[in-house]
Formats: C-alpha cells, sequence, structure tokens
C-alpha cells in the first residue's frame, strides 16, 4: 500500500510545481503555498484517488501530516466497516 504522507505529498508537489523535498509532515499548508481553495482541491484530488469521502467536519487540518493522517483514519475506518 501506498504511504498515505508520499502520495498527498506528491500531489501538493504536483499542484504548486514545486520540489517534493521541500515538502515535510510538520510542514503547515501555508508553509508550502497552500491557499484554503488549493487546500480543498488537494482534499478532494485525495478523495478520488483514495475512494473515500472526507466529511466537512473533519476538515480541520494544519499540517501535511494532519492531511495524511486524516485519510490514514478514514481508510482504516473503510477496511474496517468492508470486513
Amino acid at each position: 500500500m501506498e504511504n498515505t504522507f508520499e502520495v498527498v505529498k506528491g500531489m501538493i508537489a504536483k499542484k504548486l510545481e514545486i520540489d517534493p523535498a521541500t515538502i515535510q509532515p510538520e510542514s503547515t499548508l501555508t508553509d508550502v503555498g497552500l491557499d484554503s481553495l488549493d487546500t480543498f482541491d488537494i482534499i478532494f484530488d485525495a478523495e478520488d484517488k483514495f475512494g473515500i469521502k472526507v466529511p466537512n467536519d473533519q476538515v480541520n487540518v494544519t499540517t501535511i501530516q494532519d492531511v495524511a493522517s486524516l485519510f490514514d483514519k478514514l481508510l482504516a475506518e473503510k477496511i474496517a466497516s468492508a470486513k
């Protein structure tokens, strides 16, 4: 399975046309240059990639790791509910 952080990092790097090496887990979304609209674009792209929907009340993310952790949590819930 792909590392969620690496997938999110790749999406951000592609969207902003920046070197992925400059994106660290503790980097804030604003540190890397994402505004709120860009953040939602990344979340929508990740929803498509992972095949899950992020409830609006859970979109409380500050760092890149927050985004990856949110998707890890939702993916774990999806897998658990599929059993």
